[in-house]
């Protein structure tokens, strides 16, 4: 390293430094600088004299940090945060007043901020940040005129708990929009304003908004827009009116991830239908790369749809959250984006949630190829479910419910063997089914569904009737799932060092 040309040694501390962005990962960035000015002389200097090393102001570093980076940095664009986290910094925090006052004369060379909102500073313009995150802070401001109504500089804007003044034209050429809480009743964020902004980004590839209060007002029909970058959605606390006028609007080939919660304000079947229509390639396609998606019946009037199921890598990822206690239009809706697509698991996790409307509308689906069965307390509830699965389609008695079940796991304690058993015989030894290809059927039991479960003994299982269970014709197998991580260990070995016995 140390017959290294200066230039090569800068980039490799380029890479050696983590990665700088607008959150409190810039106290880590502070440290390792810090950390390789300490190795050698040589390093020092090279660190000290490249000004745009020298990157962060951040409220919870000790002033003589902030004055050395404000040194240092000479005329390169700055990163200032405030943080709100003030636990054993050792030093008095500032307000957040006094700190941007502190660094008013800086200002012309901020290139990113990350604080609440302070008086003086951001309802004027200011073309040199290109990105800010800004909340309602202590001094209250009733409503923000963003950057003198011109904030077309910014590339990344977040912006929490505040009221803007909303207006077309305000935003452009953004990569990442954040909104949460930033409207009140005189100034309200509507469909047309938000649908402006994403037509005037078609680089955007961060979406997430947390907008209840919201006008649904009328746009203009305008052509669809494209956005191709776009890889991350989030709504939350959308009405689906709201999120309706905006889905129906745009594209978004490259999305891998797509988490969407809405509560039902208008007409389900026209949501699902109409304003989810553009979407619906996205969620099969999903599916299909992972592999599963599922849906969990809990106790409360909403429905849930995701993917990956659990148990299967994070990525690409969906997710759809609707306040609504109508679930057949809701799994009428999966079927026909699924169609007979495998993959698709159910889980019961609530008495409360076993119906037998729902589950005979879910009866012919040949996407459901898994069942999760969890702690329904209510055993006729239990019973329903099992029964269920042993009896016949009702619109046609050679095939079973659920034609193309795979497995069934039984996570509660609710079940019995004979339970099973009589379910399984239901399913595969009926006459009528004697000349039907049936799918095979695997029972999953958890590891530790013969232990203690708190202070209580979990049911015993007789073996004898797995048994009988497994040996069913149409039964694949019965087997324990869970952690295999002790599987094959000793339980007592011998240790050299101690020369002692001690446990595996």
């Amino acid at each position: 390293m140390s017959q290294l040309p200066t230039e090569l040694v800068v980039k490799i501390f380029e890479f050696a430094l983590p990665s700088a962005d607008l959150t409190l990962y810039g106290v880590s960035y502070v440290r390792t600088l810090y950390a390789i000015r300490l190795i050698a002389k040589r390093w020092q200097e090279i660190v000290d004299g490249t000004p745009t090393f020298w990157k962060f102001v951040i409220s919870i570093l000790p002033p003589h940090v902030n004055e050395a980076t404000l040194s240092r940095s000479g005329n390169s664009p700055l990163t200032v945060i405030y943080s709100t986290e003030r636990s054993d910094i050792g030093h008095d925090h500032p307000s957040a007043q006094d700190f941007v006052d502190s660094l008013a004369h800086t200002f012309h060379r901020w290139s990113a901020y990350n604080g609440p909102v302070v008086s003086g500073y951001f309802d004027k313009q200011a073309p040199h940040l290109r990105a800010i995150v800004l909340w309602q802070g202590e001094t209250y401001i009733p409503v923000l005129e963003l950057l003198g109504g011109n904030a077309t500089n910014l590339r990344h804007v977040a912006l929490s708990d505040m009221s803007v003044r909303w207006r077309t034209g305000l935003f452009a050429r953004l990569k990442v929009l954040e909104l949460r809480c930033v409207s009140d009743t005189n100034h309200k964020l509507t469909a047309t304003h938000l649908l402006d902004a994403l037509r005037a980004s078609p680089g955007l590839e961060h979406l997430d908004l947390d907008c209840g209060s919201v006008t649904i007002d009328h746009p203009p029909s305008l052509p669809i827009i494209t956005l191709p970058r776009l890889r991350y959605i989030h709504f939350v606390n959308c009405t689906n009116g709201f999120a309706g006028a905006i889905l129906r609007q745009i594209r978004a080939p490259s999305c891998t991830y797509l988490s969407l919660d809405f509560e039902e304000e208008q007409s389900l079947p026209i949501f699902l239908n109409e304003d989810f229509g553009p979407l619906e390639e996205l969620l099969r396609t999903i599916h299909s790369r992972n592999g599963s998606s599922g849906i969990t019946f809990d106790s409360g009037s909403y429905f849930s749809w995701d993917s990956p199921a659990e148990g299967v890598r994070p990525v690409p990822t969906f997710s759809v959250y609707m306040l609504s206690g109508a679930k057949i239009p809701c799994i009428s809706w999966v079927e026909r984006i699924l169609q007979d697509g495998p993959g698709f698991s159910i889980c019961f996790d609530d008495d409360s949630a076993v119906d037998l409307e729902v589950l005979e509308s879910m009866e012919s689906m040949r996407c459901i190829t898994r069942v999760e069965i969890r702690d329904v307390w209510v055993v006729e509830k239990y019973l329903l479910v099992l029964k269920f699965i042993g009896e016949p389609l009702s619109t046609d008695p050679v095939s079973p419910s659920l034609p193309c079940l795979r497995e069934l796991l039984l996570t509660g304690t609710e079940w019995t063997t004979q339970s099973v058993l009589d379910m399984v015989r239901s399913r595969f030894s009926s006459p009528l089914w004697e000349s039907t290809e049936r799918t095979p059927l695997t029972i999953s039991i958890p590891r530790g569904a013969f232990e203690y479960e708190g202070s209580e003994i979990r049911p015993i299982r007789d073996v004898i009737t797995l048994s009988r269970i497994r040996e069913t014709d149409g039964v694949e197998c019965v087997r324990f799932v869970g952690s295999e991580e002790l599987d094959g260990t000793l339980a007592i070995i011998w240790d050299e060092k101690t020369s002692a016995p001690v446990w595996g």
